[in-house]
């Protein structure tokens, strides 16, 4: 027998997954402003971007060549296809990294999809280039091919700028919120920087997502924190030092 749908304690849980959330997210938004100039494309790409300093020439040059035939990997593909060419010098007319939510698609056993959020992951985007707004460009038949190149520009300057940045990835999970790369609904193969906290969220029984999709109206559910997801929150660190102190021969 399916278990009543409990509304008091799907609210708590909600309330108290938005406020472990938040306060993830703040922790995770002053590390990544405190390391973004690690990221920063002008010492990469020097005179190739606009308003930059000429930088080494050889360098610049390798990293200019890298994000074209990255570009052009993507760009032209599904659900992009673009045909315009980069144009040099590039116009990046933001490079202050910022959090945007992530989201998937979720496939209840009745054949509906619920747009699901995760309150403990967040994808790396500039802050004049809100990811939602991105998606919307992307799925909209009259949508600006100039627009779309930016979007497309911009998170593919991002991901290269991470991927080049050598340290970054071990500084990221030193301090608990480590960096990945991955795929998202709606963008085909373009990669993103998605940033994740120490703590996990799930998603409850399909009944309680139904339930509350039907109570709201919406489409959209947000992922749950748990009691239990905090206290087995684990600490790489203390792992490590337990195995040191293993292989510590006896007297």
């Amino acid at each position: 027998m399916t278990q009543p749908f409990d509304v008091e304690s799907f609210i708590r849980s909600r309330k108290q997954t938005r406020a472990i959330s938040d306060l993830l997210k703040a922790q995770a938004s002053d590390y990544l402003t405190t390391l973004s100039p690690l990221v920063r494309p002008q010492p990469l790409f020097g005179e190739y971007l606009q308003g930059a300093p000429r930088g080494s020439g050889r360098e610049t040059q390798h990293h200019f060549k890298e994000f074209r035939t990255l570009f052009d990997k993507h760009a032209a593909a599904k659900p992009f296809q673009l045909m315009n060419e980069l144009e040099v010098p590039l116009n990046i007319i933001n490079s202050t990294p910022e959090l945007f939510p992530l989201e998937y698609d979720f496939t209840l056993e009745n054949g509906n999809s619920v747009r699901v959020t995760s309150p403990v992951r967040w994808v790396v985007g500039y802050s004049s280039f809100d990811l939602s707004r991105f998606r919307q460009v992307v799925r909209d038949p009259n949508r600006s091919g100039s627009e779309l190149h930016r979007f497309v520009v911009h998170y593919l300057m991002l991901f290269h700028c991470f991927s080049r940045a050598g340290g970054l990835g071990r500084l990221f999970k030193g301090l608990r919120f480590p960096v990945s790369f991955q795929q998202l609904d709606d963008f085909g193969e373009l990669p993103f920087c998605v940033i994740s906290s120490p703590i996990e969220a799930t998603l409850p029984d399909e009944a309680v997502i139904r339930h509350s999709t039907e109570i709201s109206g919406s489409r959209s559910f947000e992922e749950l924190i748990s009691d239990a997801a905090i206290a087995d929150m684990q600490d790489d660190l203390r792992r490590r030092l337990e195995v040191a102190l293993q292989d510590v021969p006896s007297a």
